[in-house]
């Protein structure tokens, strides 16, 4: 090996697994050759290799090997390794391998940049998650938001509404126009006619100078109107009368005023219920809903839970706080039990509350790692409490070390790769935890199809003696 890559200056040779988990992500590498002696025995060889790709997925795996075997090569292969290289082989073969090796990593690297480019010039970056929720969601936001159409987004609260009408704004045809939020549940009525639709001066008492009101502040943009069920039933036949004949009429005012601007509701509320009681104008709703949007919980998109952790946590990277009289960095790490822990609550808050219960552990935990403890001192209430695993359950994968797998890369990247870090921890703990991967999958709040998937994505082989009938 050393003749064939005699004058490169970049090869360090390590002789065991841990000190080649310490190189791997302290320096970044184009290629590892993995020895499987390094791993004691061919499954711990895998598992090596796995704890190689997690930790560093730039890094190109070659595993060298005295006499493969083809089931081991196939292992190999599956778990990720780009090829099996004999030892014997002839210089020029590894020289090959290694320069193939190189450059598949190079393009692998260049997918990814061009990607993410794709994804920002769609504006979809911030809509975080892969589960089948979010992607159906994703398709039907960029399809919506090349129509000028009024919007209704329905969902709980914390679902990230606003978020998504931002979306469908910056991605629209109204893009380069204004973006004006307004909680209509902040107002009294009377407050909320003018706050909408302005007024004159003179109007009425106090009024010196005429105020334009939002819906032409929000000229040929987007204007977002959030808790639209909780609008009185006077302004509902204001607000009927803007969306069909696009204008509206200042408090004081005698002539209608044309207004350019498309419309985005949202509420929490069943709008339709609301309809039935006759609290709610039946045409008001239908000339909203002309695209009902429906907004999934949190509970119901349980496998985002690692991506939208490590997308929270790697925000504050950088930031720092005071602890025990010292400044310390933000924690950029979560152990595998307190993602676990996290994923066995039902999230009534949703995302904001996902949002405020790592805010709160990164202030409260013991220095820069978020454990399962932390988010005890937050009181999670109704999480169960999950039972200290014995030795032979604790899980050899390592926290997120978000501030070292980002060196270089963008916020996306950095995402991707910490993700799949915490994901596949959280399932090879609960698989460790549970007698099949059925019940893993119910621990975990996914779906049996899903912790499937999972498995075969990260090459974790299925116990026999786990197996689910």
């Amino acid at each position: 090996m050393a003749a064939a890559l005699d004058g490169r200056p970049d090869l360090e040779i390590v002789t065991t697994g841990a000190a080649a988990l310490d190189r791997i992500v302290s320096v970044p590498w184009d290629v590892a050759l993995l020895d499987p002696a390094c791993g004691g025995s061919d499954d711990g060889a895998l598992t090596l290799l796995r704890r190689l790709r997690t930790l560093a997925p730039d890094t190109v795996v070659i595993m060298w090997c005295a006499e493969p075997t083809v089931a081991f090569a196939v292992r190999a292969m599956r778990g990720d390794a780009l090829d099996v290289l004999r030892k014997h082989a002839a210089p020029e073969e590894v020289r090959g391998t290694i320069e193939r090796a190189v450059s598949h990593g190079a393009l692998a690297r260049e997918v990814r940049r061009l990607r993410g480019e794709v994804e920002r010039a769609r504006g979809l970056g911030d809509l975080v998650g892969e589960s089948p929720l979010m992607l159906q969601l994703s398709a039907l936001v960029e399809r919506v938001a090349n129509s000028d159409a009024t919007v209704l987004i329905v969902g709980e609260s914390g679902t990230g509404k606003e978020l998504l009408a931002r979306t469908i704004h910056r991605i629209g045809p109204r893009s380069e126009g204004p973006f004006v939020a307004f909680d209509c549940s902040a107002l009294a009525p009377s407050l909320l006619e003018d706050e909408l639709f302005g007024h004159e001066k003179g109007a009425f008492t106090g009024a010196h100078r005429a105020r334009r009101g939002l819906f032409r502040e929000a000229h040929s943009g987007t204007i977002f109107l959030d808790e639209i069920g909780d609008i009185d039933a006077s302004v509902q036949n204001k607000l009927l009368r803007v969306l069909q004949e696009r204008e509206i009429k200042p408090v004081g005012g005698e002539r209608p005023v044309p207004v350019d601007v498309r419309v985005i509701a949202a509420t929490n509320k069943d709008l339709r219920a609301l309809v039935a009681r006759g609290v709610f104008r039946e045409d008001l709703y239908w000339r909203l809903a002309v695209v009902p949007v429906q907004v999934p919980p949190l509970r119901e998109r349980k496998d985002d839970i690692p991506r939208l952790t490590a997308h929270i946590l790697a925000r504050r990277r950088g930031a720092a706080k005071s602890f025990g009289g010292a400044q310390v960095r933000y924690p950029t790490q979560i152990t595998a039990k307190a993602l676990a822990r996290l994923m066995t609550y039902a999230w009534p808050g949703n995302i904001r509350e996902l949002e405020n219960v790592l805010s709160r552990a990164a202030i409260l935990c013991d220095g820069e790692v978020i454990r399962a403890d932390d988010l005890d001192l937050v009181g999670l209430p109704g999480a169960p409490a999950l039972p200290a695993p014995a030795s032979r359950d604790r899980l050899e994968l390592p926290s997120v070390e978000l501030g070292v797998l980002g060196q270089g890369l963008g916020l996306k990247q950095l995402v991707e790769q910490s993700t799949r870090q915490v994901e596949q921890a959280a399932i090879r703990w609960a698989l460790e935890e549970e007698k099949s991967p059925a019940a893993a999958a119910r621990r975990l709040g996914i779906s049996r199809a899903g912790i499937y998937s999972k498995m075969k994505e990260y090459g974790i082989a299925i116990d026999p003696a786990k197996e689910s009938p």
